[in-house]
């Protein structure tokens, strides 16, 4: 599986999305006519977009003007991917630099940072990583953001899930947890069954433990409010993160209806530095 081509085609096939949002009412697709809901009233940042063919660093940065949202540029490290050895970190960081970004990271494989010089890491603003590339025993990976994944019991892909997302919450050197409490399209319908109290808690826990922040993801709807109340609660802070690579980048709708939904402000905001 050549996960390059998957994971960034997956957010821009529209049959595909549209499938995954339709798939729980949680997650139902925002009427043509529904009223944006309004700009909360604290600074706000999109940290979760890709430049690529379909998006130029300049492109991204005028769209963040014209919505008065901040930038954040993440990659994917790995030998599938663009950054693989230090010199490419490096000139990835020296690109972006000039520019009024935040610079990140979005490894997608468990142990990436082993690759990488911990003071090249550490020259980064923040890490971004979620736990969809689930890996197998046999040395492959599910990735269960494919329309195609196939779950034959559910309980027992929580059990794994729940897992993998400890792994990535308490050994990988990371800031944000991305896509938290996402689920593949076959079971998403049963997200409020599946998320129990205890697993969303887990979750909460590790993150406050780590102090990582948690983000809220505009694509796939995820967190629900239950969680975000939660967490806040826990005194977690939050970002928003369209994962895009086109003219969606900045674009947010239900990161806006979550933060009215649940009362977040300023203070509950992560802001990475700038290095």
């Amino acid at each position: 599986m050549n996960l390059t081509y998957s994971r960034r085609n997956f957010l821009h096939t529209s049959v595909i999305a549209g499938a995954v949002l339709a798939a729980e009412p949680h997650f139902a697709a925002v009427p043509a006519v529904a009223p944006t809901p309004a700009k909360p009233g604290f600074p706000v940042a999109d940290y979760h977009v890709h430049l690529g063919p379909t998006l130029s660093i300049d492109q991204a940065l005028q769209l963040g003007k014209e919505r008065g949202v901040q930038i954040g540029i993440v990659e994917h490290p790995g030998p599938d991917y663009p950054i693989k050895t230090d010199a490419d970190l490096q000139k990835y960081i020296d690109n972006l630099r000039q520019y009024p970004v935040r610079i990140g990271l979005q490894p997608v494989y468990a142990g990436w940072s082993t690759a990488f010089s911990k003071n090249l890491l550490d020259q980064l603003d923040y890490i971004l990583m979620d736990a969809l590339t689930l890996p197998n025993s046999d040395g492959t990976w599910l990735a269960i953001w494919q329309i195609d994944t196939h779950v034959d019991d559910a309980e027992e892909f929580m059990k794994r899930y729940m897992q993998f997302i400890e792994q990535v919450m308490t050994t990988e050197p990371i800031d944000i947890f991305a896509w938290p409490t996402f689920l593949p399209v076959p079971i998403a319908r049963q997200y409020s069954q599946l998320w129990t109290s205890q697993r969303m808690q887990r979750i909460i826990d590790l993150a406050k433990a780590r102090k990582l922040a948690i983000e809220i993801n505009e694509v796939a709807h995820v967190p629900d409010d239950t969680f975000i109340r939660l967490a806040k609660r826990a005194n977690l802070k939050f970002t928003f993160g369209t994962d895009s690579r086109n003219q969606n980048a900045t674009h947010f709708y239900y990161c806006y209806q979550m933060a009215q939904k649940c009362g977040l402000t300023e203070a509950n905001m992560f802001v990475p530095k700038r290095k």
